[in-house]
């Protein structure tokens, strides 16, 4: 994963080809790859396109680095080459819960719900239906009881690119669903580990989990830039669940310097850091931070990642890498276990994401969601202006808002639902409930039509402070 820091001294173009160099040096670039564009990068990146096209150039001069004409950049096949991998760790040989049904509502800013015109059905019908042509075997089995190998491999190809995150396929379990992995975690840590912490507020589905396998749950509350580390420290905790990437439900994202301090912290407790990196890749005009199993190697890192938020909640698919240690254990206490993902979904989506549809997927559901969360930013500046505070803007699929109307929040959902808006409540997501200013709202943006964000805030406006619900 490639990172840009515009606080260090070193150049923006020499911080990139430094870390290219590497890259290719290492092997993890492999000989005749293909760099993405200047172009893409550069957006990606969140930098200056000449930025690029500078470190490019630099590589390219110092023979890392081949053109073609009208194609591109491609990594040059050293001699001789010594360009091996970084050796791996030795191995041993969301989700969030739904509404209630209720009656539908013109402006539903429902959270978790996806644009239906995101998904790529035709792409997924097709490999699908070659799959179904093609893995009759593997249909009539029960397969891998962590996961299909082929996909594990392409799991572990994306983290290392998007996430910076060096594993085997090895290390990689695939459940159906974020609460699936974390009960199996929770089985796995359970003798060792009496209380878990989480954030205050937090997700309240993966709090339910640890609960009902009988943990002591400790509320830490949080700072501007995230979970309060000296709390913790305090706390006779020693494994912590966390969403650094973007906060739930405040939006919170957690900046390196604090990532930094949560690996000390789990290296001198010896303690399990549990990272839910749910919408990791769901970032606005704000350049990627690495994931904490990314940023250092860490024995005490569980990595959680989920295709929810990403491509479909409905697949249930998500999956966790595993540190050698509670690997070993994995494989003693579920060894009689079965997947509990379908194959057929397993060797569509390795399909799709072998052949570079989920990329592409990638770039184009971040584009709509981001544009979606501008519309919904502007409309609420426009309507509600400094009458609410917005938090966890710049990533993610959902906004927070405290309304400063004097309503509590059941006023707050009951008097938008009378003008046709669907918002939700907050509350739930408070361990502790007397820590809840009860002023808040959720709103989800994923799902919305484009052409319903503004007349929906606007609705609210005459919810929320009286007036015409007209502009």
């Amino acid at each position: 994963m490639l990172i840009i820091r515009e606080a260090s001294d070193i150049p923006l173009y020499l911080q990139l080809y430094q870390q290219i160099r590497d890259e290719i040096a290492a092997g993890r670039f492999p000989s005749c790859s293909k760099l993405p564009s200047s172009r893409q990068l550069a957006k990606e990146l969140n930098v200056s396109r000449n930025t690029v096209e500078f470190a490019y150039q630099q590589l390219y001069a110092e023979g890392y680095l081949k053109s073609k004409p009208r194609s591109g950049f491609y990594v040059e096949r050293l001699e001789p080459d010594k360009a091996t991998a970084a050796a791996p760790e030795r191995i041993p040989p969301p989700d969030d819960r739904s509404e209630p049904e209720e009656e539908p509502c013109r402006y539903d800013f429902q959270y978790g719900k996806l644009d239906p015109d995101c998904f790529p059905f035709a792409v997924w019908h097709k490999l699908t239906s070659q799959c179904l042509r093609n893995e009759k075997e593997g249909i009539m089995s029960y397969g891998d009881r962590q996961g299909e190998w082929g996909l594990r491999c392409e799991i572990a190809k994306y983290i290392l690119a998007f996430r910076g995150i060096h594993c085997s396929p090895d290390q990689i379990v695939i459940g159906a669903g974020t609460q699936y992995c974390l009960s199996l975690l929770c089985q796995l840590i359970g003798a060792q580990t009496g209380a878990v912490a989480i954030e205050e507020p937090g997700h309240d589905g993966s709090r339910a989990v640890f609960g009902n396998y009988g943990f002591s749950i400790v509320p830490i509350g949080l700072e501007e830039d995230g979970i309060h580390v000296a709390q913790l420290e305090q706390s006779p905790a020693r494994a912590v669940y966390i969403t650094p990437s973007h906060q739930f439900p405040t939006g919170i994202i957690m900046p390196i310097s604090k990532r930094l301090r949560l690996l000390e912290w789990a290296a001198k407790k010896n303690g399990i850091i549990i990272e839910d990196d749910y919408a990791s890749h769901l970032r606005y005009n704000i350049k990627p931070i690495p994931s904490l199993r990314g940023i250092r190697n860490s024995e005490n890192v569980v990595h959680v990642g989920s295709f929810s938020k990403s491509l479909s909640p409905a697949l249930r698919l998500s999956y966790m890498v595993l540190p050698p240690a509670l690997l070993d254990g994995y494989r003693r206490m579920f060894k009689d276990y079965v997947s509990t993902v379908p194959f057929l979904q397993q060797k569509t989506l390795e399909l799709f994401m072998k052949e570079g549809h989920w990329e592409r997927h990638l770039r184009r559901s971040t584009q709509l969601y981001k544009k979606k969360h501008e519309l919904l930013l502007q409309s609420l500046q426009k309507y509600l202006g400094d009458r609410v505070a917005v938090y966890g803007k710049h990533a993610g699929v959902h906004l927070m808002l405290g309304v400063k109307a004097g309503l509590t929040e059941a006023q707050l959902i009951e008097k938008a639902a009378a003008e046709g808006v669907r918002v939700y409540p907050v509350s739930r997501h408070w361990f502790q409930p007397e820590n809840y200013g009860d002023n808040m709202v959720l709103l989800g943006f994923s799902g919305i039509r484009d052409r319903d964000i503004d007349p929906g805030v606007r609705l609210l406006r005459k919810a929320w402070f009286g007036g015409r619900g007209d502009a």
